[in-house]
């Protein structure tokens, strides 16, 4: 699953829990971006272009799949990468910095790399010949490999579920679930995260609040964890008075 890229964002010497802290809210992020640049990729198949020009088509969809992913294969050293190079890159520093094991995290990034080779190479060729090919044939091929993706981004998340466990007592990374959980609810189906942090806090939201109260004035930042909550009253007020429900 490696990439090409040396995202210069981490120190040397990071300590373990400070790098899985980093990386996963990394992850959590570049799998929202995922999400997003996939989504747009499929109206494709519902809104296409008002230019006809299937060469057009072509194109326009293949500077979308580049900032899905893998653009270190266009220039390993420019320092803009896709979600996957990234997704590749911040796994690599978790999967460092973790104790939870497990290898459905990269197998799963390498079937999104195959995945996206396999399109893009198709891409290419019909960028050369695009007179052999009729439209139908585009969009068949196109809603194919939207359906080998989001489903992939799917099982991504739930595979993060072990390290998220672990990194359950990191007020940076509760707070990143907290932050986006409309989002993630909305790409991933309702109440995906309440269900998650009722696996992460079985007590409910007092022990959440008690978790981010606590590790926040320890370092100094209880006025910070007083503008955080408004994000856990919005989770009792979906419905979960004393706590978070599945």
């Amino acid at each position: 699953m490696r990439s090409l890229h040396p995202f210069p964002i981490f120190p040397s010497g990071l300590e373990p829990q400070a790098a899985r802290s980093l990386s996963l809210q990394f992850i959590l992020q570049e799998l929202l971006s995922s999400f997003a640049l996939s989504e747009k990729l499929s109206k494709f198949l519902n809104e296409p272009p008002v230019e006809t020009s299937l060469t057009h088509q072509i194109n326009l969809i293949s500077r979308e799949l580049e900032k899905v992913l893998l653009f270190s294969l266009e220039n390993p050293f420019s320092q803009k990468g896709g979600s996957l190079d990234k997704l590749c890159f911040y796994c690599e520093i978790l999967l460092q910095a973790s104790n939870a094991g497990g290898q459905e995290v990269p197998l799963i990034l390498e079937e999104m790399r195959i995945s996206v080779l396999k399109f893009k190479s198709i891409l290419m060729t019909w960028k050369r010949m695009p007179a052999l090919h009729p439209i139908d044939s585009l969009t068949t091929l196109l809603f194919e490999f939207y359906s080998e993706i989001a489903p992939k981004l799917t099982r991504f998340f739930k595979a993060l579920f072990p390290y998220l466990f672990e990194a359950r007592r990191d007020e940076n990374v509760v707070l990143c679930l907290l932050e986006k959980r409309d989002l993630f609810n909305f790409y991933l189906g309702a109440k995906t995260i309440e269900k998650l942090l009722s696996r992460l806090f079985p007590e409910g939201t007092p022990q959440l609040r008690k978790i981010l109260s606590e590790n926040y004035a320890a370092r100094g930042f209880s006025s910070f964890f007083t503008e955080c909550e408004p994000l856990i009253d919005a989770l009792e007020l979906a419905g979960c008075p004393r706590g978070i429900q599945s």
